[in-house]
């Protein structure tokens, strides 16, 4: 009766140590791509200042409007992002008030000669019209800050 028999008990014993050992490697796997994630999300001291000589080299010789969300600045943003399942990072400068194609080019051949120069990671380049920015106050406890609404680049452009 081995066709239609119960299963023997060290065919059960197997069934179930195989189903241990995938649901424990599936753990293992989530646990080993959550510290992946975490130290990929974490920016250092070096980014910071990549990101810094990023915007340096776009404000080199290139009029940029003054920030609306951090007045006396230039209305550059510069940060670290992460794309991707294996959360390839690049970074992502964002320029507002430069409308203009050919001054816009001008800025992306100083990116290009910079990024070939130092070997930067990739670069992702947006331009927008303007910054959407609305500032707000708390009268009662004196807080004072802003919210970015929506914004639509203009023109897009990634560097490798």
């Amino acid at each position: 009766m081995i066709g239609n028999s119960v299963p023997l008990h060290s065919e059960v014993i197997k069934k179930n140590y195989i189903a241990k050992l995938i649901f424990r490697l599936l753990v293992l796997l989530v646990l080993a791509y959550g510290y992946y994630y975490l130290t990929a999300m974490t920016t250092s001291g070096n980014d910071l200042l990549e990101c810094k000589a990023i915007a340096g080299l776009v404000t080199l010789g290139h009029v940029i409007p003054e920030s609306i969300s951090t007045p006396g600045r230039p209305a550059i943003f510069c940060d670290v992002e992460m794309r991707g399942f294996l959360l390839k990072r690049f970074d992502h400068v964002r320029i507002y008030g430069v409308i203009n194609k050919s001054q816009q080019d001008s800025m992306l051949e100083g990116l290009e000669h910079g990024q070939m120069q130092s070997k930067h990671r990739e670069l992702t380049v947006d331009f927008y019209e303007k910054e959407n920015w609305t500032t707000w106050s708390d009268p009662g406890s004196g807080r004072r800050g802003g919210d970015r609404g929506p914004e639509t680049p203009i023109r897009q452009v990634f560097i490798k």
